[in-house]
């Protein structure tokens, strides 16, 4: 299982892989309040696309440690996303992730 969270905050459960690209776009309407869009898998893993093309890795729950990558394309993250909606995790680890937040 997994949900999407969308710039207004609200989630859905299972959205459809398809419309990844939908939810993407909604980071062009990004402000400070709503800044990022993101996928979670139910191991509480979470990737995070902000405007900037900043791409956030982390745990929700705390296991591991936050990384990041800089000026990530749209078809990345969108790929990225569909792996971890399958669950696989092991995969989006091999990336080459940098240490900590990012910004």
């Amino acid at each position: 299982m997994y949900w999407v969270n969308h710039l207004t905050g609200d989630s859905d459960v299972e959205y459809p892989l398809e419309q990844l690209s939908a939810l993407y776009a909604e980071l062009s309407q990004a402000d400070a309040e709503h800044t990022d869009v993101s996928l979670t898998h139910e191991s509480e893993w979470c990737l995070s696309a902000f405007a900037s093309g900043l791409l956030m890795w982390e745990n929700v729950a705390g296991e591991g440690e936050p990384r990041h990558m800089p000026e990530v394309a749209q078809q990345t993250v969108i790929e990225l996303w569909s792996l971890l909606a399958s669950g696989s995790i092991e995969e989006i680890h091999q990336r080459d992730w940098l240490p900590g937040y990012g910004r």
